[in-house]
């Protein structure tokens, strides 16, 4: 019996060597990032960034960093794979990750719309310009949908 007692302490011991190297590399690391992104000076800035794919799956890109001057299209494009075309008012997103644009009629179909959140209003609001066009800030969430719509 004290012999299965030791193999268990040894092993307890060994759990707590173990958990304790992993936490402290870790902290060290957090520690490190969190000095690199101080280095960059404001040269990056940190978004979230959702897809709601419009069947209920929503994937979710939490503290993306991107350059400062980086837009709602930028943020996209880092996180999934995009389609899109440029025109006099800007980008028009057709596809993001194979889910295509589908249009049904001149009045009816489903399209990619990005989504800011307003801290002021608590809720997300459509994107005021085209996607290429908003400059994104440190610690905003953009959200882009695939939605259905009819005239």
């Amino acid at each position: 019996m004290p012999q299965k007692q030791n193999y268990l302490l040894v092993a307890v011991l060994a759990w707590a060597i173990i958990a304790t190297t992993l936490a402290s590399y870790l902290y060290l690391e957090n520690n490190r990032l969190s000095r690199e992104i101080s280095y960059l000076g404001g040269r990056v800035v940190i978004v979230n960034v959702g897809i709601d794919y419009g069947n209920g799956t929503i994937a979710w890109f939490n503290s993306t960093a991107l350059p400062r001057g980086s837009t709602a299209l930028t943020a996209l494009v880092s996180v999934a794979q995009v389609e899109y075309k440029l025109g006099s008012w800007g980008a028009y997103v057709t596809s993001v990750n194979s889910v295509q644009e589908k249009i049904i009629s001149k009045n009816e179909g489903y399209s990619w719309m990005w989504y800011r959140y307003d801290q002021a209003k608590k809720a997300l609001v459509l994107g005021e310009v085209a996607a290429d066009k908003y400059k994104l800030a440190s610690g905003e969430t953009i959200v882009w949908r695939y939605e259905h719509w009819k005239f």
